[in-house]
């Protein structure tokens, strides 16, 4: 990839959105910017890739790569609170990493490179999953840092100079404007279904018998809160990062431990996982989703490995699945996260034929005009859960 205008254009300006859609070579450029370039640091879209996982403190996290660069304490310190500061996360800087939400896993993984002031940071997506409060800290976060910034994303996030990637080509011309095409308006097919108050935990595993210790990682619960669904319809679960949404829809589903409501309630459930790739366990897409056809029907190549796909078609993929499981309550964990903008017409495609199905639709997510969008074709209710999990150290 020809990066010249992208290396001219830093010039000019500390800061560059680079917008293109899923496969344009988003991913492929950040890889050919680390490779190549001198000080350059990319923070990859999958944040869990920068979180090892083997400290106890999310600052000790942040710390770890200054360590390994033999920064004196006193400096370290410093370095490290500040850009928690600056990332929302100071009030999280004693938490243990694993007890984080996605969105929180996000803004620590853009603090852990961000805090190593390279020459030059790019981010891949840096603002999937991130309610409007989160994104505003790693913008102030960015304007504080001494280093250039590129910031890799399928629609602009804020005012700096920008550059399209179409076809691995950059320019200085915006992409195509997309016109939406939603479904047609789908009714409720059914009586409403009260699921009661629902309460999740997470955490605080029992010990094993080879472990000689007790664990020390925290449990927490979310919730209660009182859920009410309709076949034919969605429900917006509305909260910021860490008020514990995730934790409840898996709850829902039977995971970490929680009964589920199949088992407390009779009602079936399908869950799409806020991380796509954690939900594969097969080496194709046309087994992942189930129907070849299908998975041929969203434009993705039945023969392909899931995980070579660009986010927004696995996105798309995953979608495809729990939906084809036709079980009568759906629980979408962030379904819009790394979606552009054709992909995003295409999943609500997939969310309208479910409701006109009659299954019934609990989705996440921070971005208000995704929601706005589903609900300009589907009998759309909200609720939001406000409480922050509460937190018990064993």
């Amino acid at each position: 990839m020809d990066l010249t205008l992208l290396r001219t254009t830093l010039e000019q300006h500390r800061t560059v959105q680079v917008i293109g859609n899923s496969g344009a070579g988003l991913t492929t450029l950040a890889a050919q910017v680390h490779r190549e370039w001198p000080g350059a640091a990319v923070v990859q879209q999958d944040a869990t890739a920068h979180v090892s996982y083997l400290r106890d403190t999310v600052i000790e996290e942040v710390a770890l790569g200054l360590e390994q660069r033999g920064t004196p304490v006193p400096e370290m310190r410093r370095r490290c609170e500040a850009v928690l500061q600056a990332a929302g996360l100071a009030p999280l800087a004693e938490r243990h990493p694993a007890q984080l939400s996605g969105g929180q896993t996000r803004r620590l993984a853009i603090a852990s490179v961000a805090v190593l002031e390279p020459e030059l940071l790019l981010l891949d997506d840096p603002f999937a999953g991130l309610d409007p409060t989160s994104a505003r800290s790693i913008i102030r976060l960015l304007d504080a840092l001494p280093s250039r910034i590129v910031v890799l994303g399928n629609r602009p996030r804020f005012d700096s100079a920008k550059l399209s990637l179409i076809d691995g080509i950059l320019s200085p011309t915006p992409l195509p404007t997309h016109e939406p095409s939603h479904p047609p308006r789908v009714e409720a097919s059914g009586d409403p279904i009260d699921l009661g108050e629902i309460t999740a935990t997470r955490g605080g595993a029992p010990r094993k018998w080879w472990q000689f210790r007790a664990t020390e990682q925290p449990t927490f619960t979310a919730g209660p809160i009182h859920l009410t669904v309709r076949p034919g319809a969605a429900l917006w679960l509305r909260g910021d990062n860490g008020a514990g949404k995730t934790t409840l829809l898996r709850a829902m589903a039977g995971l970490d431990g929680n009964p589920g409501l199949e088992q407390t309630r009779g009602l079936p459930v399908s869950l799409a996982l806020q991380r796509a790739a954690d939900q594969l366990a097969e080496s194709t897409v046309g087994q992942f989703v189930g129907d070849a056809d299908a998975a041929a029907a969203l434009g993705l190549d039945p023969e392909t490995h899931p995980l070579d796909l660009p986010a927004a078609h696995l996105r798309l993929a995953q979608l495809a699945q729990v939906f084809a499981q036709n079980r009568p309550l759906v629980l979408l964990d962030e379904p819009d996260v790394g979606l552009d903008a054709p992909s995003r017409d295409r999943a609500h495609a997939l969310i309208a034929a479910g409701l006109h199905r009659g299954q019934a639709v609990i989705f996440t997510c921070h971005d208000t005009s995704f929601a706005a969008e589903v609900g300009e074709y589907a009998v759309m209710s909200n609720s939001e859960l406000r409480s922050f999990p509460l937190f018990r150290q064993f």
